[in-house]
C-alpha cells in the first residue's frame, strides 16, 4: 500500500490543474485535466514497469551489451570509456531522463575481463542510482573461432523519493510528507557465445535475489535477456551490415528491441531501432580510428558517436515530442613492444 500511495502521489503530481484546485476551472480546463489525468495515468502505468526494471531503458542498447550482461566484459578487443545520455518523452513534464558512464575492457592485470557502470535515472521526484561491477571469464577459442564468456555482477541501487508534492487534499495520508531513500544489493549472471566480427547470442538475469528496498517497501524484480547480433559485408566491401536483438521480460511482460544499421567505410553508419508497439528511432554516427607504431610503442584509438531519436508510436506522441539519446565512447589499447636483445660473438664483429 505504501508503494501504492507513491505512485498515487506521482499521479496526482503529474496531473493537477494550472491553479492546483480542480474545483475552480472552468468547464474547459476541466476537459484538459481529465485528459491529463488519463495521460498521467499511462505514464504512471509505464513507469511502474520502468521502476520495477530498474534497468536502463536505451535506443543505442547494441553499445551498451555490458549492462543486461555481464559476460560481455572485456570481450570486445579495445578497453573503452563510454557515455550515454536520454531524454525521454520529451515536451512532458517531469519526464524521465537518463545517464550512464561505463568502463569495460581487459586491463591486464587479471584474466578475463571488467566491467564498471554508473546509471543514474530521473523521473519527477523519483531518482534511482545503480552502481555494477562485472567479471567475465573468456574461455580458449574454439575450432570454429567461438569464445564462450560467463560473467557476474554485483550491483548496488540507490532510489530516493523527493517530498515536494502538490496537494488535492491536503493533508492526504498516502503521499509521503518527507523524502524517503532506500538501498539494496543484488547480483547478474550472464553467459554469452561470440565468433568475433561475425555473431554473438547471450543470455542473462539480472537482480537474481529480487532483494527489496525495505525502507521504501518496495521490491526489486528480477529480468531475463536474451541478446543477439549478426554482421556481414556487403559488395565490394565498404559497406557493412550490422543488426542486433534485444529481448527482455519479468515473466509478466516482455517488450523487444530490434536494431540494423550500415556502416560505411569504417567511418558512417546509419539505420534503424524499433520497440514495438512504442517507437520506431533513426540512428546515425560515426566511428573514427587511428593506429600508431612506433620501436617501442603501439596504440590504437578509436572515437565514436552516436544520435538517436525515437518517434513515438503510442498514444503518448499526442503530448511528447519523442525521445533524444547521445553516446560516445572512447576506445584505446596502449601497448610497450619488448625490446630485442642480441648476443653476438666478437670473433665474427
Amino acid at each position: 500500500m505504501q508503494f501504492a500511495g507513491v505512485i498515487l502521489g506521482h499521479f496526482r503530481y503529474i496531473s493537477r490543474p494550472p491553479s492546483g484546485d480542480f474545483s475552480k476551472e472552468p468547464f474547459e480546463n476541466q476537459l484538459i485535466g481529465m485528459n491529463r489525468q488519463l495521460l498521467a495515468l499511462s505514464v504512471v502505468l509505464f513507469s511502474l514497469t520502468a521502476a520495477a526494471q530498474q534497468d536502463p531503458q536505451l535506443t543505442q542498447f547494441y553499445q551498451d551489451r555490458l549492462s543486461f550482461n555481464p559476460a560481455f566484459a572485456g570481450a570486445e578487443r579495445l578497453q573503452y570509456v563510454s557515455a550515454f545520455y536520454r531524454d525521454q518523452w520529451n515536451g512532458l513534464e517531469t519526464n524521465p531522463q537518463t545517464t550512464l558512464v561505463q568502463y569495460n575492457g581487459k586491463p591486464g592485470f587479471i584474466p578475463g575481463g571488467i566491467g564498471l557502470s554508473f546509471f543514474q535515472d530521473k523521473l519527477g521526484q523519483e531518482e534511482n542510482t545503480v552502481v555494477k561491477l562485472a567479471y567475465a571469464y573468456h574461455m580458449e577459442p574454439d575450432a570454429n573461432g567461438g569464445i564462450l564468456s560467463l560473467g557476474l555482477a554485483a550491483n548496488y541501487m540507490g532510489k530516493t523519493l523527493g517530498n515536494e508534492w502538490v496537494y488535492i487534499d491536503e493533508g492526504d495520508a498516502v503521499i509521503p510528507q518527507s523524502s524517503k531513500s532506500g538501498t539494496t544489493v543484488d547480483a547478474d549472471l550472464g553467459v554469452m557465445y561470440r565468433v568475433p566480427g561475425s555473431y554473438y547470442a547471450g543470455i542473462s538475469t539480472t537482480r537474481i535475489a529480487a532483494t527489496d528496498l525495505k525502507d521504501l517497501n518496495i521490491s526489486s524484480v528480477r529480468h531475463l535477456y536474451l541478446q543477439a547480433g549478426y554482421e556481414q559485408g556487403l559488395g565490394d566491401g565498404s559497406l557493412r551490415l550490422r543488426s542486433h536483438l534485444l529481448a527482455k521480460t519479468d515473466l509478466n511482460a516482455t517488450t523487444v528491441d530490434i536494431h540494423a544499421n550500415v556502416l560505411w567505410n569504417d567511418l558512417l553508419y546509419g539505420g534503424v531501432s524499433f520497440r514495438p508497439g512504442d517507437a520506431v528511432a533513426p540512428v546515425l554516427g560515426f566511428e573514427y580510428g587511428t593506429t600508431k607504431n612506433e620501436k617501442l610503442t603501439r596504440s590504437e584509438q578509436i572515437f565514436r558517436f552516436g544520435y538517436s531519436y525515437d518517434a513515438t508510436v503510442s498514444e503518448l506522441t499526442n503530448y511528447s515530442s519523442g525521445s533524444h539519446e547521445l553516446f560516445v565512447s572512447y576506445m584505446f589499447n596502449f601497448e610497450r613492444i619488448p625490446m630485442q636483445t642480441r648476443h653476438v660473438n666478437p670473433r665474427f664483429l
